[in-house]
């Protein structure tokens, strides 16, 4: 069966090849928009059906966006539960105060424009212990399958991060994850820091400048324009801008965590 698979995806290749398309993978455009202006963000506090309603809204524009529910869980003490999705959407469900509840969602994108396509797939989590929503890492798509991403992680001390934990392991699994923008690296490097995640967002940081280096490396190989170098380094410093944000929200963390009566 893998053997065939292969095979039948060698094929769709080549037809693409021939047809003259251009298909570009998820990621590679390494572009950033604001969340869907469309939809509204999550909150804390959210109730499970209110993440539902969230989760499988579906972005407007000239793009095709799929969204499939694959999972809306009960955790307690380490074992986790599948809950009915009909069950959680309904106005008489009541969450167990003492259990955390997983929601997640597949969300995929596609898009063209002459022969070029586009097309992405993020997975969508929500947190929400006592069945209040305390963390998410939501995406949206734009244009060209440009990714939008609304991000809050647990507080580093919040006694749901053992469940945190176990679900970004099964998503690693299932759902592994996709390329992030620069952009979004140093976002969520300040949603690390306010959350006093230091490491974390150091992470980020690391990961981000590596990118910029990237970014500088390959554009230095290539033959542009007066108009593309300006633009490139335009890019650079809006670029360089949030990494300083990032730099000094993780010095704010450190100072707060260093502070006299700190946990």
């Amino acid at each position: 069966m893998e053997l065939r698979g292969s095979v039948l995806l060698t094929l769709a290749t080549a037809a693409l090849a021939a047809a003259g398309c251009s298909w570009h993978r998820p990621g590679e455009v390494n572009a950033a928009v604001p969340a869907a202006a469309e939809l509204p963000a999550p909150e804390p506090g959210w109730g499970v059906a209110q993440v539902l309603a969230l989760a499988e809204q579906r972005e407007a524009g000239d793009f095709d966006v799929d969204v499939e529910l694959r999972r809306v869980a009960r955790v307690r003490e380490g074992v986790w539960e599948d809950v009915p999705a009909r069950t959680a959407r309904s106005a008489d469900f009541s969450a167990d105060a003492g259990a955390d509840y997983v929601v997640v969602v597949r969300r995929g994108c596609r898009d063209w424009e002459g022969r070029e396509r586009w097309s992405d797939e993020r997975a969508s989590w929500f947190l929400l212990p006592g069945g209040r929503l305390a963390a998410f890492d939501h995406w949206t798509f734009g244009p060209r399958c440009a990714l939008g991403n609304a991000f809050r992680p647990l507080a580093a001390d919040a006694p749901s991060r053992l469940t945190e934990r176990d679900l970004l392991r099964w998503l690693e699994q299932r759902h592994p994850p996709g390329r992030i923008p620069t952009e979004l690296r140093f976002q969520r490097g300040r949603a690390f820091a306010a959350a006093g995640r230091i490491d974390e967002a150091k992470a980020m940081l690391r990961f981000g400048d590596d990118a910029l280096q990237s970014r500088e490396d390959l554009f230095e190989k290539r033959d542009v324009s007066p108009e593309e170098a300006q633009a490139f380094e335009a890019e650079g410093q809006r670029l360089r801008g949030l990494r300083g944000e990032l730099r000094a929200a993780i010095r704010r963390a450190e100072d707060a965590a260093a502070a006299p009566g700190a946990p």
